[in-house]
């Protein structure tokens, strides 16, 4: 039975029903009682089927939705009579997507009024990526002149999980005070794959042009979590303010890399690598930090006029890292034919990372119709980290030693703007922010001049609101930068973007919304630039309850283009990298409940991008590619029994340089919602 023949199936269920529907009472359903609470809620559940064709990896990376019993959304809500019980005046669960979906939550709140309340939240997340790799592009082999071989595509996937938990504690000990205990714990795990160069510690000069020809895919499981535990207290006098918190925190990070095959070869198809296969590769590291927390802030006026505001944090890492590799494989001598080779090596070492922020901020009201604000943060972060390593090549040693690594970055941020409203309907908001960034490197006490670095950059910006009615407003900004210098060959040395938003209600029932961005960032030095042009509108008609529509179109123009040199290896390999895109979406819906219990909604959307991404020399990996989608929902109420919806989703992805990636998909959604 296809998707279209299970929705008449269905269509026809609910139109059969609805007769019966009118006929019984459509009053509101009868509270319950548990004991000293009322409660209330809702709950959806669902069937989903589903009907994937093409490149399965992309589906799930672009929606991820599978066919399964689902329970969508759940809702418990529960009110003490009269403030009668003497635990709690209110509590609620809310759970959502839980069988399988790929962003499911939970949350639990519960309350005594200037007691207690207490929040305990869970959610987890899927991410998924994988580019089929198994695409012929027109590159030719070296190893075989005038060859087509295997497409040099990015070789990069993951399936990991993330979860985030937390549970805030907050009790009431007078008005003015309260004490706060809170927990919060992300993790992340799951399988990746990557690519690496096989480089080692003290390796020869020569090794540089085989580790630049030849990235190896390597599998790389990873599993990291981090475990933050705080207490402290908020206590305000009169207009002042003050916030303290004090814990501890962990975290632990495990990652490994092993040869996606056994005697593998480069993923470069035009790299000799026919001749130079990896045979075996194990690389590990571990990594356990822990810091104690102290966090303090606060508000106040000293005088009517006068708003001082502040805090400091302090944080000092601390712990243990080990690295450790080994691998072989057949590589080029510094003269002659291919040989094999070994390498093994490791490290071990001690961080310490003190981190201190103090922040100061002061809002001046010069005139009931003028504000200026002044607002100054310095952070200060240290990192120092004392190594011992060895390597063998060939059972001979490389390189060993110890050696003391350390990095100071200190940043200064200052603030100035001022509020200007010279009538109530118009905003300004001028303003310009002045950073200074130290970042210096040693080594074993030398400094590294490649890594020390002094950048002041200048930051001028004006924002602005105006509403002169209900029926228009409009609201934009503008800001520049100027950095004396550029810490990386990507960091733009100077940049200006703009943002405009408009609201139009021409008449109380239609709407209309346009925002503009544009943005252009230059760094000569590598003959870096960046251009993006994007521009949103959106257009909604409302007739109360039982009709709706909207339609929006967005455009984005993007375009970058810079030098890359890579100095390891023989010659210096210089390259152009240019990626040029240009993206359209249309979007619209329409919402109708023709009748009083049944209704309908439309939605889709049809996302287009142009361009192209390549690296001089090469052809393109990624080029124009077509994603439309539309859900259409049709849902009847059932006095007592509850709302049945059917939910119907089309979708199709198409690529045009690498069309291994393609896919089509059609979902259908069975759902019944009741409310108690």
């Amino acid at each position: 039975m296809n998707s279209r023949t299970r929705s008449v199936l269905l269509l026809s269920v609910l139109l059969m029903l609805a007769p019966l529907a009118g006929a019984q009472d459509d009053s509101q359903h009868t509270p319950m009682v548990l004991g000293d609470f009322t409660l209330s809620g809702s709950t959806t559940a669902g069937y989903r089927f589903t009907d994937v064709r093409g490149f399965q990896p992309e589906y799930q990376e672009m929606i991820n939705l599978n066919k399964g019993f689902r329970v969508l959304d759940f809702s418990l809500y529960g009110e003490a009579n009269d403030g009668k019980n003497p635990f709690a005046d209110e509590f609620s669960l809310q759970l959502g997507s839980l069988g399988g979906d790929p962003f499911p939550t939970a949350q639990f709140a519960i309350s005594k009024k200037k007691v207690y309340d207490f929040r305990a939240d869970w959610r987890q997340s899927y991410f998924y990526w994988n580019q089929n790799d198994n695409v012929v592009l027109p590159i030719v082999a070296a190893a075989a002149p005038g060859a087509i071989s295997k497409g040099l595509t990015a070789n990069q996937s993951w399936a990991t999980v993330r979860k985030f938990g937390s549970a805030d504690l907050t009790l009431y000990a007078t008005n003015n005070l309260r004490f706060h205990f809170d927990y919060y714990r992300p993790s992340d795990q799951g399988n990746t794959f990557t690519t690496r160069g096989m480089d080692f510690f003290g390796s020869p000069s020569f090794w540089g042009t085989y580790v630049r020809a030849n990235p190896y895919a390597m599998l790389a499981p990873l599993t990291d979590n981090t475990n933050r535990i705080t207490g402290g207290f908020d206590y305000t006098l009169r207009s002042w303010t003050f916030h303290y918190s004090i814990g501890y925190q962990t975290f632990t990070e495990n990652i490994a890399l092993n040869n996606a095959a056994q005697g593998e070869l480069s993923i470069n198809p035009i790299a000799l690598s026919l001749t130079e296969p990896l045979a075996n590769t194990s690389w590990s590291q571990f990594r356990r930090l822990s810091t104690p927390i102290s966090e303090f802030n606060f508000v106040g006026k000293p005088i009517s006029r006068l708003e001082w505001r502040g805090s400091y944090m302090y944080y000092r890492y601390e712990g243990p890292v080990n690295f450790t590799q080994a691998f072989n494989g057949i590589a080029p001598p510094a003269s002659g034919p291919v040989a094999p080779f070994t390498v093994s090596e490791g490290a071990n070492a001690t961080v310490t990372e003190p981190n201190h922020i103090i922040s100061q901020g002061f809002t001046f009201t010069i005139l009931p119709w003028w504000k200026l604000d002044l607002d100054y943060r310095y952070s200060r972060f240290t990192s120092d980290s004392t190594g011992s390593y060895q390597s063998l090549f060939n059972g001979v040693t490389a390189t060993a030693g110890t050696t003391e690594t350390i990095w100071r970055d200190g940043l200064s941020d200052l603030s100035i703007s001022m509020d200007f409203t010279p009538i109530r309907s118009l905003v300004i908001r001028p303003g310009v922010q002045f950073m200074k960034s130290d970042v210096e490197t040693l080594t074993n006490g030398v400094i590294t001049p490649g890594r020390t670095l002094t950048t002041k950059t200048a930051r001028p910006e004006i924002s602005f609101g105006f509403e002169p009615s209900k029926k228009f407003n409009i609201s934009g900004d503008y800001h520049g930068t100027d950095n004396g210098a550029s810490y990386t060959a990507i960091s733009p040395h100077t940049q200006q973007a703009t943002h405009f938003v408009f609201r139009i209600h021409p008449i109380e029932k239609v709407a209309i919304e346009d925002e503009l961005r544009i943005s252009n960032s230059r760094l000569l030095a590598a003959n870096f630039q960046n251009n993006v042009r994007s521009n949103a509108i959106t257009v909604s008609y409302s007739l109360g309850e039982k009709f709706s529509i909207f339609a929006g179109f967005s455009y984005n123009s993007y375009f970058a283009t810079g030098d890359i040199q890579y100095a390891r290896g023989s010659g210096l390999l210089s390259q152009t990298l240019e990626d040029q895109e240009l993206d359209r979406t249309w979007s619209g819906g329409i919402e109708a409940r023709p009748i009083k219990r049944l209704g309908l909604r439309i939605s889709g959307n049809h996302d287009r991008s142009s361009g192209t991404g390549a690296i001089s020399g090469e052809p393109p990996a990624y080029g124009p590619m077509v994603f439309p989608m539309i859900t259409g929902t049709i849902y009847y109420n059932l006095p007592v029994v509850g709302q049945f919806a059917v939910d119907l989703q089309r979708t199709y992805y198409a690529e045009q340089i690498v069309p291994v990636n393609n896919f089509s998909a059609n979902l259908l959604t069975l759902r019944w919602t009741k409310a108690f």
